[in-house]
């Protein structure tokens, strides 16, 4: 298991990245050295006092009565002292992690997990899940593959069924990142039959089989499968916003890029998170291109290069540089199109992304052959799937 830093050293580091990324993160830095050092001290030693818990709660009231993402779905929220306190701890590593503050993020959370070593099954074992996820984004794939496993564990030995799905979907989204696609696949699923319908495994679950459906071009399926997460997820939440990208990029491959650039738009005019906007501006360049718009091109090209920087989130990166490289390519700068997809290969190959990096080799041996690339793969479409893609293309486009 990766060892944390000191929330001093893990300050220093973030801030030092901060810095070469040229983002400005101000004040923020030394409030959240103040959570990762008050946590750090409630897990130091015997039970907390009263009085420890209360100025840790003071210095977490900015989060205020928030959750984090990933809660257990068939229980309310916790009123016992010490998992009260972790699920704020854990807020304020989510607000981290969307800066892109890893190493704070994951001092905090690895002082929760020793905070909460002797608490309940099901506090521990949701800090334990938190840290695999900040250690995935931090590209140690050993140590989240760690965490998982033991969420996994712990959950079936306790007949936790919502906690394995849970377990299962980072899992899943790990054998993702590495380019397994069908163990993927198998966990989502195993997630889908573990998770309470509704919450917050399920719906991920949901999101992640669509992605695979629309890398398969079972577009049908893929649109009736976004649109159902998407009517199920709360209005105006960033669960609604992710569905609706994923519907339009199932639109940019069905053929309608007008539709599709509407939806990525939408999505982007209301979500503000670093990485979930690099991930939408790949849809939005890709569809610009589609549509030859040569100047909002060069415009969304500007701000994937923000975003880059903003989310610190270099998956990410990769796969939007190499679908920047795509959209250039199409619309014939060739010198742009190939330093881009080598800038993405780099990043890919630097952090052993190995569908990315074979995606890049496809793309650059494609380009260079005199022979015209092969047309997509249709899905072959039975009259109830044409109407459902044409109904599920039509909200789309009456999106305002």
């Amino acid at each position: 298991m990766r060892k944390p830093l000191s929330p001093l050293q893990a300050f220093a580091a973030d801030a030092g990245g901060a810095t070469d990324r040229g983002v400005d993160l101000g004040a923020q830095l030394m409030s959240w050295l103040s959570v990762a050092q008050s946590a750090d001290m409630l897990a130091g030693g015997s039970a907390p006092s009263e009085q420890a818990l209360a100025q840790s709660t003071a210095l977490l009231a900015e989060f205020g009565d928030q959750r984090p993402s990933m809660v257990h779905d068939a229980l309310p929220e916790p009123t016992v002292p010490i998992p009260r306190i972790a699920e704020r701890f854990r807020v304020a590593a989510e607000a981290m992690e969307i800066a892109g503050c890893y190493e704070l993020a994951f001092t905090t959370v690895a002082a929760v997990c020793r905070l909460t070593a002797h608490a309940d099954a099901v506090t521990a074992t949701l800090a334990t899940l938190h840290l695999g996820r900040i250690a995935r984004q931090m590209n140690d794939f050993a140590a989240a593959q760690d965490c998982y496993d033991r969420v996994v564990v712990r959950a079936t030995r306790e007949r936790d069924a919502p906690l394995a799905a849970r377990g299962h979907i980072g899992r899943a989204l790990l054998s993702d990142m590495r380019g397994n696609l069908p163990a993927a696949e198998a966990s989502y699923r195993k997630a889908l039959n573990f998770a309470v319908p509704g919450g917050g495994a399920y719906t991920m679950a949901c999101q992640g089989l669509m992605t695979l459906a629309i890398n398969r071009q079972q577009l049908g399926d893929a649109l009736l499968y976004g649109w159902q997460l998407h009517d199920a997820s709360a209005e105006n939440s960033e669960l609604r916003y992710i569905a609706l990208f994923e519907l339009s990029v199932v639109a940019l491959h069905a053929g309608f890029p007008e539709p599709a650039m509407r939806g990525f738009k939408h999505a982007l005019d209301r979500v503000h998170v670093p990485r979930l906007r690099l991930i939408f501006l790949g849809g939005a360049v890709r569809a610009a291109a589609r549509l030859r718009q040569v100047d909002e091109v060069a415009t969304i090209r500007q701000s994937i290069e923000r975003a880059i920087r903003d989310a610190n989130h270099p998956h990410e990166a990769a796969q939007v540089l190499l679908q920047t490289a795509g959209a250039l390519h199409e619309i014939n700068q060739e010198a742009s199109a190939r330093a881009t997809l080598a800038a993405g290969r780099e990043i890919a190959q630097r952090f052993d992304y190995h569908e990315f990096v074979f995606r890049a080799d496809s793309m650059a041996a494609d380009w260079s052959s005199i022979v015209s690339r092969a047309s997509v793969r249709k899905e072959s479409r039975s009259p109830v799937r044409q109407r459902a893609l044409r109904v599920g293309i039509e909200r789309l486009a009456a999106l305002r």
